[in-house]
C-alpha cells in the first residue's frame, strides 16, 4: 500500500455551502436537467442522470462502480472548482502518520485535537469524503491557532511536518486537508 501526498487548500466555505445547499435542493426536486447542468455533466453522463430512477440513485451506489464513478469525480471536481484553492502539497507521503502519531505533536492535547480535526473526513461535506480518504477542515482561527502552536515546537518536528506548519502560518480562511481531491 502506497501512502498518499496531503493537499492544503483554503476554502471558500460560503461558496460551498451554497454548492451543497444547491446540490441537496436539485436532489430533494429530482432535478435531472438542474443536477447535470450543476455537474457540468456531457451529454453521455447526461442522459445517464435521466435515466436513472431518481437522481439521488446515483449517489446512493457506490463510488467505485462504473457507471457512477464519472458522476462522482464530476461533482468534486466542480467543488473544487467552486470553493478549493490549493495552497500547497506536501511532497512527502510520510506526513500523515507524522502528524497521527508523532510523539511531541501528540503530547500537546490542543495541537492533537486539531490535527485529528484536520486529518477527519467527518468534517467535510459529503460529496469531498471519496472511501479511503484522508481529509479534514478546520476554521480561520483554529488554523492559525494550530499554526502557532505548530510552530513554537519546530525544532523538535520533522521537516515534513514544519513545511506543513508554515502553509498554515501564511495562509489565510478556512482550511482544509485531503489527500485524493
Amino acid at each position: 500500500m502506497s501512502r498518499s501526498l496531503l493537499t492544503l487548500y483554503r476554502v471558500d466555505s460560503p461558496r460551498l455551502a451554497e454548492l451543497s445547499a444547491q446540490l441537496r435542493e436539485t436532489l430533494i426536486r429530482d432535478d435531472r436537467p438542474a443536477l447535470a447542468q450543476l455537474l457540468q455533466l456531457g451529454a453521455e453522463l447526461a442522459l445517464r442522470v435521466e435515466h436513472a430512477p431518481r437522481a439521488v440513485d446515483l449517489f446512493l451506489v457506490p463510488e467505485a462502480e462504473a457507471d457512477v464513478a464519472p458522476l462522482w469525480a464530476s461533482l468534486r471536481r466542480v467543488a473544487k472548482r467552486a470553493a478549493l484553492e490549493r495552497v500547497w502539497t506536501s511532497d512527502s507521503p510520510s506526513l500523515e502518520g507524522r502528524l497521527r502519531a508523532y510523539d511531541t505533536l501528540r503530547e500537546e492535547p490542543e495541537i492533537a485535537e486539531a490535527i485529528d480535526r484536520l486529518l477527519d473526513a467527518r468534517f467535510l461535506p459529503w460529496f469531498l469524503r471519496p472511501v479511503g480518504s484522508t481529509g479534514g477542515w478546520l476554521k480561520d482561527a483554529e488554523r492559525s491557532a494550530l499554526a502557532n502552536r505548530m510552530e513554537s515546537l519546530a525544532p523538535a518536528l520533522p521537516d515534513e511536518v514544519n513545511a506543513l506548519v508554515e502553509a498554515l502560518g501564511g495562509m489565510d480562511g478556512d482550511a482544509l486537508v485531503h489527500d485524493r481531491l
